[in-house]
């Protein structure tokens, strides 16, 4: 008996997208400056195997087919997220973050958290939704320096934005790359083995554009 199959996954992303917020706290005192108008995008290739409907195609004696429908367990298709510094003064900036199916793919979602530059605490953190926008858990995401990764170890490595040398070390669960010269986050890449892999895509000091505008509140 020969099996062909085909995958049927229309309209299968299987990655939260308000999970994507990367989760580094740092002390307060260590927050690095930051700049606004830099940019960084990132792919996020999740670990999580989650079920798919596939349907298998049986053929037996005498050339006659049949079909049946079955779950396969597959990994959802690559994320783009594109973290950038879209505005700031002398107490506060704003992290905006955009999370997109391809890299130059609309909006799937829009987030904008603004932090107290002498705290690191956030004021506000929305996301944009058809109803407006709407406040959302803090995520807790800020820029990293190398001098700021405990333990670390100089290590290169290679990802699409191409090769840096690198501190590599822990940052809560993850395994974490961190280069001075990548902004505004410094992360060239982490890794969570129960999650998933973010890889630099591409990085900028300038070009981040605001997609809320100063409606936001």
């Amino acid at each position: 008996m020969n099996r062909a199959r085909s995958v049927h996954a229309a309209g299968f992303l299987g990655v939260s997208v308000l999970g994507l917020a990367l989760l580094f706290w740092v002390d307060a005192s260590a927050q690095a400056e930051v700049d606004v108008g830099a940019t960084a995008t990132y792919r996020w290739t999740s670990a999580r195997m989650q079920p798919v409907p596939v349907l298998i195609r049986d053929t037996v004696s005498g050339g006659e087919a049949k079909w049946s429908v079955a779950d396969q367990a597959m990994p959802p298709p690559p994320l783009f997220v594109t973290y950038g510094i879209v505005r700031g003064d002398r107490t506060t900036y704003t992290l905006q973050i955009v999370t997109r199916e391809r890299l130059d793919g609309q909006p799937l979602s829009v987030t904008q958290v603004t932090v107290n530059r002498r705290s690191g605490h956030a004021v506000r953190s929305v996301i944009q939704s058809p109803k407006g926008f709407v406040a959302t858990p803090e995520s807790g995401l800020r820029p990293l320096r190398e001098s700021e990764v405990e333990g670390a170890l100089r290590e290169e490595v290679v990802v699409p934005a191409g090769r840096f040398s690198t501190a590599r070390g822990s940052v809560w669960d993850a395994q974490v790359w961190v280069s001075d010269q990548v902004p505004p986050l410094g992360l060239v890449r982490a890794v969570w083995p129960s999650s998933g892999t973010l890889d630099l895509v591409q990085s900028a000091t300038t070009g981040a554009q605001d997609l809320m505008g100063p409606r936001r509140q």
